[in-house]
């Protein structure tokens, strides 16, 4: 390329570049939401279509930027973690914090109408600011979250508390302001269940604990945006509870999600809505046990000739004693069948969950601080 005299100007730019060897963290927040809340008729103290809405924008993020390991959102904020050796834009600070704010703004405009679906757009721009923030160790990690999804409880109780006061029971915001002074969670949760009859621990955990964005095995036929259903015992494939697939328009509905573990778990898909009975998914796990062979692809298929051979062979037995075989052939078309959702990929997928405490960060959350592997160098 190319220079010209007026080139020097670039040595006024200042070298952001973050310190190698730590976390980045990046946190994107909403500017002036009261107002923006105010003017498009948020649903107090909780909008799920807003909430939904900032996690199908978080997720676009992250299906862009594969560095990110987990992000947690509540209300209007998001947060984003980096993979301690990322070297995205060669960990420029500004480029970094400038795309993660970018791709989720306008992924929440351009998503906007699946969500609120009265209105193409919102009335006016919306606006989120970003900061970045370095963590030397796991311990700072785990406590970031730990403090942000704690602000997520006490803010949650709070609002539910403070508009039960203005909605059922008739005060002003200045009164109910004044009653809630000086009162902690017991008070609130006490107020709560004799006032308004609400159990404030059976609220929807969306609510109380925030999204959490993780990165885990879904369906290689799902589409990289779907909800899958993530606790263990409602995966497909379990035996412990029936699934539900839903549409996509079912996923943006005024009912929350997910249902509580005792329900059905719920995953939007672009395919029709179908169940998987606990005696079908246990009849499909009961397959994976017969003979496999890699395919051109590397993945692992039945070995559909030997089978084949052997219902053959069957069948010539068979015919010879008189029998007609069909009892063979049944037990050979079931030996066939594949089971559900074989082929997986790495997906995002969202939840909501305590990730206070070691049990998370021990269990799914294992991958997010293991240390990673050297890349090996080339040898010239």
């Amino acid at each position: 390329m190319a220079k010209s005299k007026y080139e020097y100007v670039k040595e006024f730019e200042t070298d952001d570049k973050l310190l190698r060897n730590v976390y980045i963290l990046v946190r994107v927040d909403g500017k002036g939401f009261h107002k923006f809340s105010a003017a498009h008729q948020f649903t107090k103290p909780n909008d799920v279509r807003a909430l939904n809405l900032m996690n199908h924008a978080a997720r676009s993020v992250m299906h862009e930027l594969d560095d990110i390991l987990l992000a947690f959102g509540e209300s209007d904020e998001y947060s984003f973690l980096f993979r301690k050796s990322t070297d995205l834009y060669q960990r420029r600070e500004a480029k970094i914090v400038s795309t993660v704010v970018s791709l989720f703004t306008s992924a929440y405009v351009y998503y906007w109408s699946d969500y609120f679906m009265d209105s193409k757009r919102p009335l006016y721009p919306p606006v989120f600011d970003g900061r970045a923030v370095l963590y030397p160790s796991e311990v700072e990690v785990k406590d970031y979250f730990a403090w942000r999804q704690a602000d997520t409880h006490i803010n949650n109780l709070f609002n539910t508390s403070f508009w039960a006061l203005v909605e059922k029971g008739g005060l002003t915001p200045k009164a109910a302001e004044i009653r809630l002074s000086g009162t902690d969670s017991k008070d609130k949760n006490e107020m709560l269940f004799t006032e308004f009859n609400t159990n404030y621990s059976k609220l929807p955990a969306i609510f109380r604990k925030g999204s959490v964005l993780l990165r885990e095995d879904v369906p290689k036929d799902s589409d990289k945006d779907a909800v899958i259903p993530t606790l263990p015992e409602t995966l497909p494939g379990s035996i412990f509870a029936n699934v539900v697939v839903a549409t996509e328009a079912d996923s943006v509905s005024d009912k929350v999600s997910p249902a509580p573990e005792s329900e059905v778990s719920t995953a939007t898909t672009n395919s029709e809505t179908v169940k998987l009975k606990v005696e079908e998914i246990e009849k499909r796990r009961d397959t994976s046990n017969d003979k496999k062979r890699p395919n051109e692809d590397g993945d692992n298929e039945y070995d559909d000739d030997n089978s084949d051979d052997e219902a053959e062979e069957s069948q010539s037995k068979d015919a010879e004693s008189g029998n007609d075989g069909n009892e063979n052939m049944n037990s050979s078309s079931e030996k066939k069948e594949k089971p559900a959702f074989k082929r997986m990929k790495k997906g995002v997928v969202i939840d909501h969950i305590d990730i206070i405490g070691e049990k998370f960060w021990t269990g799914r959350g294992a991958y997010i601080l293991a240390p990673e592997k050297k890349k090996k160098m080339r040898s010239k």
